[in-house]
This record gives structure tokens, C-alpha cells and sequence, in this order.
């Protein structure tokens, strides 16, 4: 089940709630009910918030939400691209962000993300997060420094556009006049994360993505979203998910037609 807290108020993004719909049962709640909704231990498997254009007090609730349950996934629905949202999901830990209006696959890519989690968060006794609780973040941060956020205008389509290239601190550094130091300090300043945390999880964003590829290596995923050293890629994976990038891959394709075959025969052709 998947409690949906509509904040946009219109008609016009039922559909929104249509396309999950087909893949899992949407009960739609409101702000006011939904903790006492999730203080019920089976109440939801998860929670979706539909946004327009989320505000401070749409994203302190959210931050509220996760701080008070922190086991339950957050999935994320907004009509407009920000990066310092994006940016803001990640620390917090949300499951996951899209843009609207969805497509089916970008839906049904992030139900076959979520379903691992489930079946894991179901084995706990007790809910927990395993990396511990999450400061509710200083908005003001996103707004602050408005020296340090000129400066950095463009580094995060940079980091997209090249994330599966050797990119270094100091490169990206030169690349926009500033010293490595000062990079740095700008970066944190201006989006709350530090540059390597950052261009790591874009990376690992990218290698969900294609562990739902049966027939590209684990290695080759690694390489394609760009990390050069596989034992380091599984050692961060699991930290971050607390699954190796095979068991995620399984788990994900297990709930595909046809995908447990396409792993079998992967397994078979590669020994």
C-alpha cells in the first residue's frame, strides 16, 4: 500500500496516482492524517507526496516525516526540475524523486526499486535507520552565500553530464576559477553535502538504473556509472542499500516477467 498526500490541490494530477495504481494499491490521505496512518504498523508500505512546486513548509514536513519513521520510504512527486531539492532528497534520505507528468516506466522503475526495500524492511522487529537520525536541515542553506552559489552555477550538470568520467575535486575546481580549497567550502556551503558525497551518489542513482539490465555485468555497471574499482563499488553499494549490487539486481528482476530467466541465462553465459 501507498499512502499518497496530494499537496497540489487539482484534479489535473490524478493521473499521477493512476500510474502507481497498476502497480500497487493508492490510499489518498492528507497532512493531518497521515502520522497517526503510519503509527498503524501495517497502515502502508509507503509514502508518496505530490507536489507542484514544494515550498519550506512542504519540505520540513517531509523532513519531519522521514525523522519520525525513519524505515518508511518517501517517494517524491514535483512539476519542475531543482536541484536543491534533489540535493535536499539525498540527504534526507527519500527513496526517490520524479518529475512530473510520469511515464509508465520511470513508475514502474521506481516500484521495482522499492520492492527490495520492502521485503527487507518487513524481516525488522523494530523499525530503525540504520544511519541514524537525520537532522532536520537548515532551509536557509540553499539560499545562503549567494557569492559561493554564483560561483558554482552549472557544477551540478557538469557532474551529470560527466559522472561516468574520472572527475576530480580539483578539476572541477579549475574548471570554474577556484582553488581547491575554496571548492570545496563553496560546494558544502551553497548544497549542504560535500562534492565527493555527491558525485558518489549520483553515481550509485545511476548503477540502480542499470542493474535492472540482465546482461550487463555487475563490472560493467560499475565502469558505466563510473567507478573504476568494482570491490569498492559493491563495498559502497551495500553500505548505502544493505544489499550487494547482485542481490539488488536479482530482487529487482524477480519482479519482472521473464527477468528471473534473463538472469539465469546471464549467469550461465558469463560461469
Amino acid at each position: 500500500m501507498l499512502l499518497w498526500v496530494d499537496w497540489c490541490c487539482g484534479a489535473r494530477e490524478a493521473s499521477s496516482a493512476a500510474e502507481f495504481s497498476r502497480h500497487c494499491q493508492v490510499r489518498p490521505t492528507d497532512q493531518q492524517h497521515l502520522w497517526a496512518a503510519l503509527s498503524l504498523a501495517t497502515s502502508a508500505d509507503g509514502v508518496c507526496f505530490d507536489f507542484e512546486h514544494p515550498d519550506m513548509s512542504c519540505l520540513k514536513f517531509m523532513t519531519d516525516t522521514k525523522a519520525k519513521f525513519p524505515s518508511v520510504p518517501i517517494i517524491m512527486l514535483m512539476s519542475q526540475q531543482s536541484a536543491d531539492v534533489v540535493l535536499w532528497a539525498l540527504r534526507t534520505r527519500i527513496f526517490d524523486v520524479l518529475l512530473k507528468p510520469l511515464s509508465s516506466r520511470d513508475v514502474l522503475r521506481c516500484v521495482q526499486r522499492l520492492s527490495p526495500v520492502l521485503e527487507a524492511r518487513r524481516t525488522q522487529s523494530t523499525r530503525s535507520n540504520a544511519t541514524g537520525a537525520e537532522a532536520i536541515p537548515d532551509e536557509a542553506r540553499y539560499h545562503a552565500r549567494r557569492y559561493s552559489r554564483g560561483k558554482l552555477d552549472g557544477v551540478l550538470g557538469y557532474i551529470e553530464k560527466n559522472y561516468a568520467q574520472p572527475i576530480s575535486e580539483q578539476e572541477v575546481a579549475k574548471e570554474y576559477g577556484l582553488s581547491p580549497f575554496e571548492f570545496s567550502r563553496a560546494f558544502r556551503a551553497a548544497h549542504g553535502i560535500t562534492f565527493r558525497d555527491y558525485l558518489s551518489e549520483c553515481r550509485l542513482v545511476q548503477s540502480k538504473r542499470l542493474l535492472g539490465i540482465a546482461r550487463v555485468s555487475v563490472s560493467d555497471v560499475a565502469a558505466m556509472a563510473g567507478f573504476n574499482d568494482p570491490s569498492y563499488f559493491a563495498r559502497l553499494f551495500r553500505k548505502r542499500t544493505g544489499s550487494s549490487p547482485s542481490a539488488y539486481r536479482a530482487s529487482i528482476l524477480s519482479k519482472v516477467p521473464g527477468g528471473s530467466a534473463l538472469l539465469e541465462t546471464d549467469t550461465e553465459a558469463t560461469g
